[in-house]
């Protein structure tokens, strides 16, 4: 009985010792993975908690894709650092390759919801077959360095990897921009345009009924501004702005945002008149 686990120990270790074993336990742990992925049907990654996954998923898809790339890039051309890190390359490139299938499938799932970005499908659809291609490029890179070091191979697949990465970094950026502009330029753009076309002169008992919520009236400087729509896009909160309605806050505004563009230019939309009489 010991003599048998002995001899299971030492083909174990034999095993574990063969380069070609080593090699093919990392291949598969990260294939298999990607292949499962590829194969789940439609809806499987559609919400969380109620809240649609694609907007999630993408943040880490625009981190991990470049930022491997990158270390692909390098490792290509330094054998030392592609000996050393292989296996954690290949590890983040696969937890990519499957983030980004996860962004494609739950993509779809939000088009039934939203509609369908074509731009932003087109360069995902683009950018999942470019990351399974760079991480079959990678392993197979990996393969040759490790199993079969011959300069002419190992060559073509360093310029392999280097193309295919180097072609992601932009294609990602694509992909990630296209999203965000179909998401919100267009309530950006809104949200930027004056509310009112003209200036009226109004008194200060005008701005005075005007102080809640519902109509919450200001001055700052002797101009007159309708912040009501802001109330719940101020970035520290409402009450900061509910605290204006209906007053003079020229000393709060001008003491906490005096000389800052943003704060000024957001407030120069809502402007709607001065006091005047």
């Amino acid at each position: 009985m010991v003599a048998s686990e002995i001899q299971k120990r030492c083909f174990y270790d034999s095993c574990m010792r063969n380069p070609l074993v080593k090699f093919g336990i990392i291949a598969a742990c990260g294939l298999v993975p990607v292949a499962v992925f590829l194969r789940l049907p439609m809806g499987t990654w559609d919400d969380i908690a109620g809240l649609p996954d694609h907007p999630l998923v993408v943040h880490l898809v625009v981190v991990l894709i470049p930022m491997t790339a990158i270390w692909a890039v390098v490792a290509a051309w330094r054998p030392r650092l592609l000996d050393r890190s292989f296996p954690y390359l290949f590890a983040t490139l696969v937890i990519g390759t499957l983030a980004t299938i996860v962004a494609k499938s739950s993509g779809d799932s939000l088009t039934a919801a939203v509609g369908l970005p074509e731009a932003h499908a087109a360069a995902g659809d683009r950018l999942l077959t470019l990351s399974i291609v760079l991480t079959g490029a990678v392993l197979l890179m990996g393969g040759i360095h490790r199993l079969w070091p011959r300069r002419p191979a190992q060559l073509t697949m360093s310029v392999l990897v280097t193309v295919t990465a180097l072609l992601a970094i932009p294609l990602t950026y694509a992909a990630g921009h296209s999203g965000a502009e179909a998401t919100w330029k267009e309530r950006y753009g809104e949200a930027q345009e004056p509310i009112s076309s003209g200036w009226i002169t109004l008194t200060m008992d005008e701005v005075r009924r005007r102080d809640s919520s519902e109509a919450c009236w200001t001055v700052v400087d002797g101009a007159v501004y309708d912040v009501t729509s802001f109330i719940q896009r101020h970035p520290a909160g409402a009450g900061y702005i509910t605290e204006m309605c209906g007053k003079d806050a020229s000393d709060g505004f001008l003491g906490q945002h005096r000389g800052q563009d943003e704060p000024e230019e957001w407030l120069a939309t809502l402007r709607i008149g001065s006091i005047g009489g």
